[in-house]
């Protein structure tokens, strides 16, 4: 397990044990790291020790609800991605969640989510790697560092060889499921 490549790292906020809990099943099969907070005030505590790509926060909890943690970290400057979810939601906390600061909103029970994870996720790598390969900051964890890379080389050589796949994968001594998975989980578009 150690040998993963872990592709980003993600905090669920929720109440729920079972939403949770079947979500982080989701996105560890793919190779995300997970956290789990059952609630705001044990979001803020994991939030001061650990840095996270996502924040994926219920909108009802107990306590402090998701929509006024959302304001809170917003006026903050928090600068993680978050995207709020709700069974109830009605548009106006669509609206709402919005205008605080969330980047996407989605209706519980969650269907078929991990499109647009890897979106969310993938734009935060393409924002970063606007640099240069050669000015990469070296201060950036290894594997933001490494996915900034593979977007480049992937970008450069799909460009390249008109987006020809077998081509790009015989360049790359990969097989050619193994580049659409790693295209996949980079949020590269193969066409």
């Amino acid at each position: 397990m150690d040998d993963v490549l872990v592709i980003g790292s993600i905090l669920i906020i929720d109440d729920e044990n079972i939403n949770a809990e079947t979500m982080m099943d989701i996105l560890e099969d793919v190779n995300y790291h997970v956290v789990l907070a059952a609630n705001a005030n044990q979001a803020k505590i994991i939030i001061k020790d650990q840095s996270f790509d996502l924040v994926m926060m219920d909108v009802w909890m107990p306590g402090q609800d998701g929509m006024s943690l959302l304001e809170e970290w917003t006026q903050a400057d928090f600068s993680t991605p978050i995207v709020m979810m709700s069974g109830h939601a009605e548009h106006q906390d669509v609206v709402k969640a919005i205008k605080f600061g969330a980047v996407d909103f989605l209706k519980k029970p969650l269907h078929d989510f991990l499109p647009l994870i890897r979106k969310i996720l993938s734009e935060q790598v393409l924002e970063k790697s606007r640099y240069n390969v050669n000015n990469i900051e070296f201060n950036v964890p290894l594997k933001e560092a490494r996915n900034i890379f593979e977007v480049q080389y992937f970008n450069h050589h799909l460009k390249e060889n008109n987006h020809n796949i077998a081509k790009v994968a015989a360049f790359a001594g990969l097989e050619r499921t193994t580049l659409y998975r790693k295209l996949k989980d980079l949020g590269i578009d193969k066409k």
